[in-house]
């Protein structure tokens, strides 16, 4: 019987090719977008997960209750590894470790280069699942002088991982140093993970660099634990909550864990909880994926059952014969997964075609990997598409009576035709709030790129400052302001994207003693506010003609409001136990996304404490200036500089906005180009149905344009109810997704209206060409007697 219905359905293929042709390429078209999709969707869902304990594995955050309301960072004190293996039983192992630290310079012998890690402790190789090549992974971290490096490191440093083991090298960041021996070397990391360690040095030693920094109301490493297989989670966030309050009277931070695989998708917070991140990428794309596919489905449903009149007479024989229905319905539902599982077939050689392509757009190194899982998932995908496909014409073309066929009268009902046309509102519904909202994505990407941020990012370069010697930080600044196309430089302590460093260690006079307020910290060296364009609202900046600056503070004007200072300049805070003369006052810049409102800041003068060196350039030979800078860093620290503009790091924080609004683009356009397929196998079907109708209304003398306006007008109606019901939930959606920015355009009445007038041209040039095609054949061919 199987093979019966395979005959026949490769029998229908060719017998119907046009048809075949366009269910083939339609549903190859959809199912190619679902598998880019999963693929997509299946590498953010294991970023960070491939840890052997990973469900075990938790990372302690801090909510901080400031005046402004509840920050959640990822921060904790350095001492918080340490005191919870030792106080709290459900804690099998801890690990502190420094925040992500670039550009630090390490030197063996003639070799230097600059790399980026992390500060850990011996028990953080005992939770992670760090692979390493060379060296003992259980004593790794077992002196304070220890270092690991990766592969690449390794090879670039020494020749090869294995010349490596045993040998001194010299490090440097900010003005501190160290030799250190290496005691491990580990595989490069891959996709998977966030964050890609060149080095792993000692946590003990970053916490000598802290010095004083070192106590419970400072917050500068992050901190992982291991929980015992039986742990409460939800009893244990209860027991630490108090945690950082027990040991530092008057705070007011309470500490939670959260998984650790979770972290990558879950990094929004609200009110101290959980509200969201990157996972709503995963789901928006899921999403799209799902109505794509049902698009692709309804476009087979309509086009099979538009062309059913050309079988209803196969259909009669057969049941005359005394074929069931039952029987029917199988065949037509073979043809349905045959092809589905063509187009599938397809579709993976298409997927292989544009990977490169959609590698580009994600900044991804996906690869469709036929492995037994994927190939299961690909099977459950073509057998429920086949079904989802098929069903409906199967029931359809099943159903139909030997004794109506053989007498003509084949009709089908009201709601079958509802039905079909319900299927178009809904495909053009969906096709409508991806332009609209591909459009309003666009539009919040234009005005946070001509946004002011409070300091001119245009032709601003950000040098890793890895190499260059604190005590000889400013002469080489002098050097460089002296080279051609230099117009100014500066350094400071980090980018200006991001949080990074921040304290509630800055107390003034009348302040509510329980009140703790957490403000950004940002070294800087003299001539950075004019280097940046900051602009001054009051005051000063630092300058050497006012002498010794160590005892002098700048704040912005988001401080100064929280602070309650009328007249700021001259003011005196305490920062950590030493007094400060506030000195200037700042227009409020961002240093963060502008989903985030300016939080208070402050700039102290510190020229040893820099990791960045930023350069003003002019517009004329750019290429000759950088080369000339990469000259003089090469000279000062025998390495080649590592640079971006500003302008390119501030756009890097909305990367995923924008790789959303690529793919949405693309996947938009594929939801358009597959509902009109939807539309010709609508117009297809009616011109069938009208076929005599249009006949003789051409016989009677109307016009080929009347019969165009005849056909098309009720499918304008339905693009016009497709509107009507996208419009009031695109503008829904958008207007929740703009509220996420602090920063946020308005939703112009112009998206709407533009975007529903272009799925009206769209749908009027697909139908009328269907239409054209039926009012231009000729009446004899149609009212001729069979």
């Amino acid at each position: 019987m199987l093979r019966h219905h395979l005959t026949l359905a490769f029998r229908s293929f060719m017998k119907f090719k046009k048809i075949f042709a366009i269910n083939l390429f339609g549903l190859a078209i959809g199912l190619t977008t679902v598998v880019l999709i999963l693929l997509w969707v299946k590498d953010e869902l294991s970023i960070g997960r491939y840890h052997e304990k990973i469900d075990r594995i938790y990372a302690v955050m801090t909510n901080h209750d400031n005046s402004g309301g509840i920050v959640t960072i990822g921060i904790t004190p350095g001492d918080m590894a340490e005191a919870m293996k030792a106080e709290l039983s459900q804690v099998e192992l801890s690990a502190g470790t420094s925040p992500y630290i670039e550009g630090v310079a390490f030197e063996q012998g003639d070799t230097k280069m600059s790399g980026a890690g992390l500060f850990v402790d011996q028990s953080y190789f005992d939770i992670f699942s760090v692979d390493f090549v060379e060296g003992n992974p259980g004593q790794i971290m077992t002196g304070i002088n220890s270092l690991a490096i990766s592969e690449s490191m390794a090879t670039k440093l020494f020749g090869s991982p294995k010349e490596a083991i045993g040998k001194s090298v010299k490090w440097q960041v900010y003005d501190f140093q160290n030799e250190v021996e290496v005691t491990g070397v580990f595989k490069d990391l891959g996709s998977m993970d966030v964050d890609k360690q060149d080095y792993f040095l000692s946590f003990s030693y970053f916490k000598q660099m802290l010095g004083d920094g070192v106590h419970w109301d400072n917050y500068n490493a992050s901190t992982y634990v291991l929980l015992r297989p039986d742990t409460d989670v939800e009893a244990f966030n209860e027991q630490i909550s108090g945690f950082i309050k027990a040991k530092e009277a008057g705070s007011n931070v309470s500490a939670f864990v959260q998984p650790y695989g979770d972290t990558y998708l879950y990094g929004t917070y609200e009110d101290g909880k959980v509200a969201g991140g990157r996972i709503s990428y995963v789901k928006f794309f899921s999403v799209i994926a799902l109505f794509i596919l049902i698009i692709a489905c309804i476009n087979f449903m309509n086009l099979t059952t538009a062309r059913s009149m050309s079988r209803v007479k196969e259909i009669g024989v057969k049941k005359s014969m005394g074929a069931s229905r039952g029987g029917l319905f199988s065949q037509f539902m073979v043809e349905s997964l045959v092809l589905t599982f063509l187009a599938l077939m397809l579709a993976v050689v298409l997927v292989y075609i544009l990977q490169p392509f959609f590698n580009q757009v994600t900044s991804k190194a996906l690869s469709l990997a036929l492995e037994p899982e994927l190939i299961l998932i690909l099977l459950a995908i073509g057998i429920v598409t086949g079904f989802l496909a098929g069903i409906y014409p199967a029931a359809y073309l099943s159903k139909f009576k030997p004794v109506d066929v053989m007498k003509s009268s084949v009709k089908g009902s009201f709601g079958e035709l509802l039905a079909r046309k319900g299927l178009v509102v809904f495909q053009f519904a969906i096709s409508l709030m991806l332009i609209i909202g591909i459009s309003v994505i666009g539009k919040q990407m234009s005005f946070i790129q001509n946004q002011n941020l409070g300091y001119n990012q245009s032709q601003l370069l950000q040098i890793n400052a890895s190499g260059v010697h604190p005590n000889q930080l400013n002469s080489f600044l002098a050097e460089l302001k002296n080279s051609p196309g230099v117009e100014d430089a500066s350094s400071l302590s980090h980018p200006l994207v991001g949080l990074r460093s921040s304290t509630i260690g800055l107390t003034w006079e009348g302040k509510n003693p329980d009140e703790q307020v957490k403000f950004e910290n940002i070294t800087v060296n003299m001539g950075l506010v004019e280097t940046m364009g900051m602009e001054l609202v009051d005051g000063r900046a630092f300058s050497p003609d006012f002498g010794e600056e160590n005892s002098k503070i700048i704040l912005n004007e988001a401080a100064v409001r929280t602070i309650g200072f009328e007249n700021p300049v001259g003011q005196i805070v305490n920062l950590w136990g030493e007094d400060k003369e506030v000195i200037g006052v700042l227009k409020d810049f961002n240093f963060e996304s502008l989903k985030e409102n300016v939080k208070p800041a402050f700039l102290k003068y510190d020229p040893g404490f820099a990791e960045k060196i930023m350069v003003r350039i002019g517009a004329q030979n750019q290429q000759g200036t950088i080369a000339g800078i990469d000259g003089l860093f090469v000279k000062q620290t025998a390495q080649r500089m590592d640079y971006s503009f500003m302008d390119e790091d501030y756009q890097s924080l909305y990367a995923s906005e924008q790789r959303v609004s690529k793919l949405a683009k693309y996947f938009g356009v594929m939801a358009i180009f597959l509902s009109c397929l939807g539309l010709v196998g609508l117009a297809a079907f009616t011109a069938e149905k009208r076929k005599k109708e249009i006949g003789v209304r051409k016989v009677l003398g109307a016009s080929t344009f009347g019969i165009l306006r005849l056909v098309s007008k009720d499918f304008v109606r339905l693009v016009l109810i497709s509107i009507a019901i996208a419009v009031p939930l695109a503008w829904y959606f958008a207007d929740n997704w703009l509220k996420t920015y602090a920063y946020q355009t308005h939703l112009s009445w112009w998206i709407f209206a533009g975007s529903g007038i272009l799925l009206v041209i769209i749908a009027v040039i697909t139908v009328g060409a269907q239409a054209y095609k039926a009012a231009s054949e000729n009446p004899v061919n149609s009212l001729k007697s069979e």
